[in-house]
């Protein structure tokens, strides 16, 4: 139930790791006006899937409890300046449309304050909607993001013993630290996608 840049992809990798069949994100869920439509196509969907991580996903932690109440819910989290420094290092001046959808704003760099908003907001939400059901967990980055803690909530007892799947810290990824580079990048996709 993680928003992106949270660990999603390196809970998808422990999961893959684990045997677990992960869905990634599917732009489209945005698009059902009727809530019946959209169930009727999470249950045709998700019977191919074991679990599933990536945007737009957790908006739709109320609809998927709905159908699955004996599921196992994973908030992925992390501190808020390093979630937004992450963002917008990564999306810099994008304009995805899936994310103006979200954050009703044009992209991510220079719009920091509505970012951090919607996604505390999410937090403070799953966190209050999850409160006292025994099938939910948070993961938090740098205190419990490891196969301990996510074995033990998926009573898997055979645990890994080897690091968490984690982004590697290498030159390319410090390219986005230089504002110059996401300026370009940001040029790039918009060109491209025609956003």
């Amino acid at each position: 139930m993680g928003f992106q840049k949270t660990g999603t992809t390196s809970l998808e990798h422990a999961l893959q790791f684990l045997d677990y069949r992960v869905c990634g994100g599917v732009k489209h869920l945005m698009d059902f006006e009727h809530s019946e439509d959209l169930q009727e196509y999470l249950v045709s969907l998700l019977k191919n899937w074991d679990a599933f991580q990536d945007m737009p996903w957790p908006l739709f932690y109320k609809e998927l409890y709905e159908l699955y109440p004996d599921a196992k819910f994973i908030l992925t989290i992390r501190p808020t300046e390093q979630w937004i420094k992450s963002v917008v290092n990564y999306f810099a001046s994008i304009r995805v449309p899936l994310h103006q959808k979200i954050y009703k704003v044009p992209c991510a760099e220079g719009h920091e304050v509505v970012y951090k908003k919607v996604y505390n907001q999410h937090n403070n939400d799953v966190i209050a909607f999850f409160k006292n059901k025994p099938n939910f967990i948070i993961m938090k980055q740098g205190l419990n993001f490891d196969y301990d803690t996510l074995c033990g909530f998926l009573n898997i007892d055979k645990v890994p013993q080897m690091a968490f799947p984690h982004a590697r810290n290498n030159k390319k990824r410090q390219l986005p630290n230089y504002k110059l580079y996401r300026d370009l990048r940001s040029l790039y996709w918009n060109f491209k996608k025609k956003y």
